[in-house]
């Protein structure tokens, strides 16, 4: 049997050696306490990413009679996910996704990013001003620029902002698979008031009052054409978008400047050259890859590298141990910021590669390259920084530094 125990604290403090071990000795192998496949291997995950007999989803071609039933008290999280760009399949994934591409298009981008600049430096205010010029990066400067981002592309005004955070936090725990009850009851909470809150407040609004923003331009779409986006959909991707768009800037900036902090020479080098921002961004996410594994169903029987998988078969697929594989990645466990080539998949690949993978790009340069220039003193306060005991998202409990 294969020794793979995502739950051992060891494992969640440092999963990559782990991970090499398995790519060597078991890279494809069943986990029956999940009831999944798991792949280690780069170019095995690659290929599956792109292979169209895979699917985020397989009831759309289970017949009725044979789906299982609701799991109890998670119905309201099941519906707010109908309809999600993340878990829908074509032809409604490329009409969902045509819809919502003119919000991350480079023009658009680009006028975001001089926003984006003026927040970074609004937020290095704040940290100019605290006492005793010491503060845990993730709560005062990586969740609130990421939440005022994401909220700016919706369009949720500011008097509402302070329940995006806790909404998010509370989602994302559905997706893992150690989940307890109290995750449940708080991930099934937090999707029933985002949705009642679209639904009832914002939507309304921005049919009254359209403004330049994601749900104000999905509301017209909806409104001349409901086949082409229903409510339904516009609300599951609204907080598609809260949840993607804050978990991957806020874990980047943690895991990376973690990352940056503790191999001084790289820090050094950035300083010294901060062109090198954006491959330093890149190798931030291969480094310590914020969205560890995904999981796909087998939409067909298929073979694949000699393993038989039947029609509704679950992968995980490791997104954080594919990143790290030798076969792909000189010195994989060298953080470098000048790496290149660089062809990680943090953002994913295929159908479902993450459609705000540029504006997330930006953000994330603008926050280093900030947090850098004001901050020439900063360093890591934080004796043994701790990782949430979480299995999909991988992310700091804190990360203190003083400056």
């Amino acid at each position: 049997m294969v020794a793979f125990d995502p739950t051992d604290p060891d494992f969640i403090q440092n999963p990559y050696p782990s991970y090499a071990r398995l790519r060597s000795e078991a890279p494809i192998f069943f986990y029956p306490d999940w009831g999944t496949w798991v792949l280690t291997r780069y170019h095995d995950i690659d290929r599956l990413l792109r292979d169209k007999r895979l699917g985020r989803i397989i009831h759309h071609l289970t017949p009725p009679e044979e789906l299982p039933p609701a799991e109890p008290g998670l119905e309201p999280f099941d519906a707010i996910q109908k309809g999600s760009m993340l878990q829908i399949e074509p032809p409604d994934h490329p009409r969902i996704r045509a819809v919502v591409h003119a919000a991350f298009t480079p023009k658009h981008v680009r006028a975001l990013g001089e926003k984006i600049a003026r927040l970074c430096e609004r937020l290095a205010d704040h940290l100019e001003a605290l006492p005793g010029r010491q503060a845990d990066l993730i709560t005062a400067f990586a969740e609130p620029l990421s939440v005022t981002v994401i909220a700016d592309l919706l369009g949720v005004p500011e008097a509402d902002r302070h329940q995006l955070l806790p909404w998010s936090k509370g989602i994302i725990g559905m997706f893992e698979p150690e989940r307890s009850a109290a995750m449940e009851r708080a991930g099934v909470s937090a999707a029933a008031a985002f949705a009642d809150y679209l639904r009832e407040e914002l939507i309304p609004s921005k049919r009254a009052y359209p403004q330049d923003d994601l749900i104000s331009r999905m509301v017209v779409v909806h409104a001349a054409d409901p086949e082409r986006l229903s409510e339904g959909e516009l609300v599951a991707n609204a907080i598609l978008f809260l949840n993607a768009g804050h978990e991957a800037v806020v874990n980047v900036i943690g895991n990376g400047m973690l990352a940056l902090l503790t191999h001084r020479e790289q820090l050094a080098r950035l300083r010294a050259d901060p062109a090198l921002t954006g491959s330093a961004v890149e190798e931030m996410m291969r480094f310590d890859t914020p969205l560890q594994f995904f999981e796909r169903y087998v939409l067909e029987d298929m073979e694949f590298e000699g393993v038989s998988w039947a029609k509704g078969t679950r992968l995980a697929l490791y997104y954080g141990s594919a990143n790290h594989d030798p076969e792909v990645f000189v010195q994989p466990e060298h953080f470098d910021i000048g790496r290149h080539p660089n062809p990680h998949i943090a953002f994913g690949l295929g159908l479902h590669f993450c459609v705000g993978a540029p504006l997330a790009r930006v953000e994330l340069a603008a926050a280093i390259g900030t947090l850098l220039r004001r901050f020439p003193q900063l360093e890591l306060i934080t004796e043994r920084p701790e990782y949430q005991p979480k299995n999909v998202f991988r992310y700091l409990k804190e990360l203190r530094v003083a400056y």
